[in-house]
């Protein structure tokens, strides 16, 4: 654990379930998911600040689709991504961004090779505990419910920081 980036972050990549959603699923016909409007301000917020948005997600784009676009759309989107750490370093690439330069949100073990790589790695505070011991920073809110509100604050003081030192 650090204590946070050694750059600035010039970039969010979010994961979405267990992150910008409570990680459960309504099951009846079709499959319904939340997201907590609060953290969708946010990153509206991060935006104008112009902090890039991204999703990886391990869901294909029929599940997350509707989601990425609910949260405003985002400059890259990895649907179907099983590997994260081969997702991140992509993501990294098609952001043309140094990994140092990513936050990653994200709050499963599957999640744990990314969070390893990125500048800034950070979990809900629901998330699985190995990926809480993975993340530089384990939030107060949980998925679904102001961890990316959270996190967008973070970043935000965090390179305001790094700005001015």
């Amino acid at each position: 654990m650090s204590d946070g980036p050694k750059r600035v972050i010039k970039a969010l990549v979010l994961d979405i379930d267990g992150v910008l959603t409570d990680g459960t699923v309504e099951v009846q016909g079709l499959c319904r998911k939340r997201v907590f409007l609060r953290d969708i301000d946010a990153l509206t917020i991060i935006r104008g600040k112009g902090i890039s948005i991204a999703f990886m997600t391990g869901e294909d784009e029929a599940e997350a689709g509707l989601i990425v676009e609910r949260c405003g759309g985002a400059s890259h989107v990895i649907y179907g991504a099983k590997d994260k750490g081969a997702g991140i370093r992509e993501m990294a690439r098609k952001l043309d961004l140094d990994l140092s330069e990513l936050c990653y949100l994200a709050d499963a073990r599957r999640d744990i090779p990314a969070l390893k790589l990125v500048g800034l790695a950070l979990c809900p505070a629901d998330g699985d505990r190995l990926a809480k011991r993975a993340a530089h920073v384990v939030l107060e809110a949980s998925g679904g419910r102001g961890a990316v509100s959270e996190a967008v604050d973070l970043i935000l003081e965090q390179n305001e920081k790094k700005l001015d030192s």
